[in-house]
């Protein structure tokens, strides 16, 4: 072989080498590279997580044994007859499932029906005991009507949250934001995002009772500006103009209970702001430091006896392991 072949194979052999090495590094390095974005991105997702975990273990659904808040000295004469409405129906199945052995076989103790309903059956002796949220000013005035007041035992805390698009870049509102923006002294998201936009404020029908929740605990009846409406079918066909529902929209703002908005969050492309720099969890709420907050209550008849079973069933729920039946049933124990 002709040296000078013998030099250019040689040549190519170092070329050849020197590539091989240079690729290997390359590699490692980008893999290195990638391994650090990986980390990067997982330590990101970690964060993201630890910071929605309290609100993803509330809304995740496991069947529930109730038979472990059952307690011996509970009832040793008939089970009350109870009436919930929505907002209230667990409490009154997951105090059935409890306390099942209790409640002779066929014999209906839990009812449904509207507030108003629940509250004329309940002082008309026809139940024993509702749960419902805080009462308005109207559906106070029935009791006008029976010989006998009633009386309302706080069972759980709640509140009152505000709700934007998740596409929304505001995570904080002031209450004075709040009531500012619902009087209509507010019209753009450009004080609060820099964006000027309209703001579309909704809210609820006003015969509901979250709606005079907000009246009662935000921005009295006769401050609130018109709320958006639209036009829709009633139930003879006829269109009528009633009140939009909160929409989602990225430019929109509603509200609802806790115990309603919490799903919507997971359910929908929605989250919920903080009031004066606190966030409406369970944590803060149950502490009583969520700035706008109400309760669900037990209500009775303001002459029922001691030691009826009516009385004995509200004694339950609020001692400790009521509360935690509570709690499990998806509400918000007392502080």
């Amino acid at each position: 072989m002709k040296k000078s072949t013998k030099i250019g194979m040689s040549f190519l052999f170092i070329l050849l080498f020197t590539s091989m090495i240079s690729t290997t590094v390359y590699l490692y390095y980008m893999g290195d590279k990638e391994v650090t974005k990986a980390e990067k991105t997982e330590k990101a997702e970690e964060t993201q997580e630890t910071e929605i975990s309290e609100e993803t273990q509330e809304n995740t659904t496991e069947t529930q044994d109730w038979s472990r808040f059952f307690t011996t000295d509970f009832y040793e004469s008939s089970f009350p007859k109870m009436g919930v409405s929505a907002v209230t129906a667990p409490i009154g199945e997951n105090i059935v499932s409890t306390f099942r052995s209790n409640i002779p076989e066929g014999e209906n103790v839990l009812y449904y029906g509207t507030t108003e309903d629940n509250i004329r059956k309940l002082l008309s002796r026809e139940y024993d005991i509702i749960f419902s949220p805080a009462l308005s000013d109207e559906l106070l005035e029935i009791q006008r009507e029976y010989p006998t007041d009633l009386d309302f035992v706080p069972i759980s805390n709640e509140a009152l949250v505000f709700l934007v698009s998740q596409k929304n870049t505001i995570q904080n509102l002031y209450l004075e934001d709040i009531q500012n923006i619902y009087s209509g002294n507010a019209t753009t998201w450009e004080n609060f995002t820099r964006e000027d936009e309209q703001i579309i404020a909704y809210q609820k029908p006003e015969a509901s009772l979250i709606q005079y929740l907000f009246c009662s605990l935000v921005l009295p009846k006769d401050m609130l500006m018109i709320p958006p409406q639209e036009i829709r079918p009633n139930a003879e066909m006829e269109l009528e103009s009633v009140i939009s529902h909160y929409d989602g929209g990225q430019y929109a703002i509603g509200y609802d209970v806790y115990y309603y908005a919490k799903d919507m969050v997971f359910d929908y492309n929605v989250k919920m702001l903080s009031i004066d720099g606190i966030y409406p969890t369970k944590k803060n709420i149950a502490k009583g430091i969520y700035p706008v907050m109400t309760n669900y209550y037990a209500i009775v008849r303001e002459n029922s006896y001691a030691g009826s079973p009516e009385r004995k069933l509200i004694e339950y729920l609020t001692s400790p392991t009521g509360q935690e039946l509570m709690q499990e049933s998806g509400y918000i124990p007392l502080g």
